[in-house]
């Protein structure tokens, strides 16, 4: 094996593309509602080991330096949060009052000059993406601080994707100047949901008109890309009342993109998130059916299903990826600047860097004792191996391209993808026989209303879910 706030457009979608949400049935989300990753990597995050050590960091920012050509993606994360939402599963450090940070910033000061050095002459950045936690905790002189550190190592690129997340409850008018002045280019909005009830039950009271005029003056400031992040499947949401929300951010707030978050309920990872269990929570066809009340309200407004959960209007990049078959998927999910290697800094960021991936230390104490001390703060990662190679390939070219030609697998990996994938191509049956997929000697080609289910479609092909059988700990498909 080889190693705006315009109105939407109204182009319509290619037919083959509609998917006719009320066509999936509830013997079908029944069928289909297990266990699944949402394959940012591959291997998975619960397959790093923390048998792979700083050496193995150091050996692979070294083995990346020697593509001096390539452009590289930076995330850096920002895990502060004034205050914890009960459905949140991230990794974040909950401190209502300033202060941490600052030592914080000086640990990332401290870890960006030691992966330069090890960069060597590879600095150029194709994309750069700040996630949290809450970027906006930091004061606006903060984040001049920050990016200033940043652009000290790296140049970012002329075309460069400068993405943030941001909290509208804690951003201001001032935050967003700055970050536009810096050459933020695209800002990505969390609102989960616009009814009370649903707001207070998860403890995220966000009113619209804040979202909105926040996001109308993202658009006066030049960002060119406003993207929004709904979640279902939260306590007292119905069909009904998403849609309601939903027509509500299309018509007034109109993003160019949309994230429709499957609410994935972990209390054995993340403690708080038993605070829902005393009230409803959606599950099976009944979490489904809201999910797909307010995708046929944004497929009705123009927008195109990218696939999973992802929306976007027809004229954005991701769209346009979507058409040219350059969609790329990583740690940042959907993504139109791919890159060969990706740089994680900060506090539990994972990073994918020379054929390794790398997660940096979950202990804020020991990340910043160890990145002071002139260490990388690796927690764990691991070395990927030929056949991770070729099954990471497979299933990035499923789920952004929803087809996989087997010219493709043979030219790039040198197998023949009937054989060696007969035993994945029998357990694909069933998606065939459900109208989901088809095969045949050209390839698999996954059908609208599979972009729903491509998470499953692309899990017999994931050869650690064989041997994990009851140790999975992703949030469900549905």
């Amino acid at each position: 094996m080889k190693a705006s706030s315009a109105p939407l457009p109204s182009r319509p979608q290619p037919l083959h593309e509609v998917v006719d949400f009320s066509a999936i049935t509830p013997e079908l989300i029944a069928k289909y509602d297990r266990p699944g990753p949402r394959y940012t990597s591959y291997p998975t995050a619960p397959q790093f080991t923390p048998q792979f050590q700083e050496a193995d960091y150091r050996e692979a920012l070294r083995r990346a330096a020697k593509k001096t050509a390539e452009p590289l993606s930076l995330y850096v994360h920002i895990p502060f949060c004034e205050a914890r939402c009960t459905y949140c599963g991230c990794n974040v450090v909950i401190s209502p009052r300033r202060g941490p940070e600052e030592a914080y910033l000086e640990a990332v000061e401290c870890e960006l000059q030691l992966v330069a050095q090890l960069l060597g002459s590879r600095r150029q950045l194709a994309q750069m993406h700040w996630g949290g936690g809450t970027p906006t905790y930091l004061t606006p002189t903060q984040c001049e601080r920050l990016f200033s550190a940043i652009t000290k190592h790296f140049v970012l690129l002329p075309n460069a994707e400068i993405a943030v997340e941001v909290d509208p409850c804690v951003t201001s008018l001032d935050h967003l100047k700055v970050l536009r002045e810096l050459g933020f280019n695209r800002l990505s909005m969390g609102l989960q949901d616009l009814q009370p009830q649903v707001q207070q039950a998860v403890r995220r009271v966000q009113s619209l008109e804040l979202t909105k005029s926040q996001v109308e003056a993202a658009r006066r400031l030049g960002f060119t890309s406003v993207n929004l992040d709904l979640m279902y499947g939260l306590p007292y949401q119905t069909p009904e009342s998403f849609a309601h929300t939903a027509d509500t951010v299309v018509r007034q707030l109109s993003p160019d993109r949309l994230a429709v978050f499957s609410y994935a309920h972990v209390p054995w990872i993340k403690p708080h998130q038993k605070a829902l269990e005393v009230m409803p929570l959606p599950k099976g066809y009944g979490k489904f059916a809201i999910f797909a009340a307010a995708a046929q309200v944004f497929l009705a407004a123009g927008y195109r299903f990218i696939g999973m959960d992802h929306f976007a209007k027809p004229e954005d990049e991701l769209s346009r990826a979507l058409d040219s078959g350059t969609l790329h998927r990583n740690f940042m999910g959907y993504t139109v600047f791919p890159a060969s290697d990706l740089i994680g800094v900060g506090l539990t960021s994972i990073g994918d860097v020379g054929g390794a991936y790398v997660q940096n230390e979950k202990n804020l104490a020991r990340y910043q004792r160890t990145v002071k001390g002139g260490n990388l703060a690796v927690e764990r990662g691991l070395w990927r191996t030929p056949e991770d190679e070729l099954r990471g390939a497979v299933i990035r070219r499923l789920i952004c391209t929803f087809a996989l030609p087997f010219s493709w697998v043979r030219e790039r990996f040198g197998v023949d993808p009937k054989s060696y994938f007969a035993r994945e191509l029998a357990e694909l049956q069933p998606f065939l026989e459900d109208g989901l997929l088809t095969v045949d000697d050209q390839g698999i080609t996954v059908q609208p209303q599979g972009r729903f289910f491509i998470r499953n479609i692309c899990m017999p092909f994931d050869t650690y879910l064989r041997g994990e059988k009851g140790k999975v700990i992703y949030s469900r498909t549905v």
